[in-house]
């Protein structure tokens, strides 16, 4: 028996059916999304989609739905939402082409690799009349809406410092896993990739960034193209200066992951490995909450990479919340395109050596990462 659809035409809501999902991508995060997907009683996993056609019928043994092998045959499907969990630099083409198909996209981050591919996704949601979500699962961290709060209703006073350190370990099994990875036209680096989060909540937290500082290096991995090194500075309109300081180079586990926010009536830092516990609070006439340690970690294969803080649940019941109640998009892709914007700035700032300025003037917009020379000065496998 077919599941009725949650659209009953395109455009006109039922408030009684489930919402039906299509992922493209059955790797580790796809499943990731199948799983909270499945758990969700108001959402249904319809098909599942991977070039690899063994990958793609075993997914869908396990989670259930049709398993396809093309994008094409995906967006035949009578579908909702299709969760994009394929490499960083498919993600445009598949956002614009699935809301132009006349579904909503739920992508993972980050939202593209460069500004002109934002833009086309905007443009192609705004014609489509779609909804645009991105995957910034790390916004649902209760410490973390325990720092916004508190900065949101200026319980801190004035910000002087965002400060994010990401001390990751990424080996060389997990490099060489998948080609795409560590290359600079499908993962884009450790900034695009292991550190778009933290970034992410930096603006969310500081507001618009007006300029942007960057040195990057490989210094650890030098069998891939990007770099796995780099420290940013931003400058934000309130006045407040941000750091960011990461790496995959460090020696066997990931060690830590956390964002300091500094201000004239109080400290809080967030750490753990992901943004998980409340390290430090003394907010002047604020009690710590003391909430602990919020979830556990979801271990890798490998013994040492383990990945994100699975706060998927909470994403796919925003979309959930969204096309049902008409709940506010947790992250849409005017929040995504802030954080690729300055993103991109670090690039050029660390390439070109020189400070840049936001918005990007026309010549830094243009500016792609695939068609630069390898940060590492090598080609992936060369």
């Amino acid at each position: 028996m077919s599941i009725p659809s949650a659209l009953e035409t395109k455009g006109t809501r039922s408030m009684s059916k489930a919402i039906r999902f299509g992922i493209v991508g059955c790797g580790r995060i796809g499943a990731r999304h199948a799983g909270h997907i499945s758990s969700n009683p108001r959402a249904t996993l319809v098909a599942v989609c991977d070039i690899v056609e063994e990958r793609a019928d075993a997914f869908a043994a396990e989670y259930g739905g049709t398993a396809l092998y093309t994008l094409d045959d995906l967006l035949e499907q009578d579908l909702d939402v299709v969760s994009i969990c394929t490499p960083s630099g498919m993600h445009a083409d598949m956002s614009t082409r699935t809301l132009g198909a006349g579904n909503h996209v739920l992508c993972e981050k980050p939202m593209t690799l460069n500004l002109e591919d934002c833009d086309r996704v905007i443009r192609a949601e705004k014609k489509s009349g779609k909804k645009f979500f991105l995957v910034k699962q790390n916004r649902f961290n209760k410490p973390v809406k325990i720092l916004k709060d508190m900065v949101f209703n200026r319980r801190l006073g004035r910000i002087s410092l965002i400060n994010s350190d990401v001390f990751w370990n990424r080996n060389r099994a997990y490099y060489e896993k998948d080609d795409w990875k560590g290359t600079m036209a499908q993962d884009g680096g450790a900034l695009m990739t292991q550190c778009s989060h933290f970034l992410d909540l930096m603006i969310w937290i500081g507001g618009k960034a007006v300029s942007v500082s960057a040195r990057m290096a490989n210094l650890s991995h030098d069998y891939i193209e990007t770099e796995d090194t780099g420290l940013i500075t931003i400058a934000f309109e309130s006045g407040a200066i941000g750091s960011l300081q990461y790496t995959t180079g460090v020696y066997r586990h990931n060690f830590e992951g956390s964002m300091t926010v500094i201000g004239t009536d109080g400290t809080i830092k967030i750490g753990g490995q992901y943004l998980n516990t409340l390290e430090y609070w003394d907010v002047a006439n604020i009690p710590n909450p003391d909430i602990g340690d919020e979830a556990p970690l979801l271990p890798g294969a490998d013994g040492t990479y383990k990945g994100s803080m699975s706060r998927h649940g909470d994403v796919i019941e925003n979309v959930v919340g969204v096309l049902f109640d008409g709940v506010e998009i947790k992250t849409n892709s005017l929040q995504g395109r802030e954080s690729i914007e300055v993103m991109q700035a670090a690039y050029i700032s660390a390439l070109e050596g020189r400070e840049v300025s936001l918005p990007l003037a026309p010549g830094d917009a243009g500016f792609k990462l695939n068609e630069q020379v390898p940060l590492s000065g090598r080609s992936k496998g060369g």
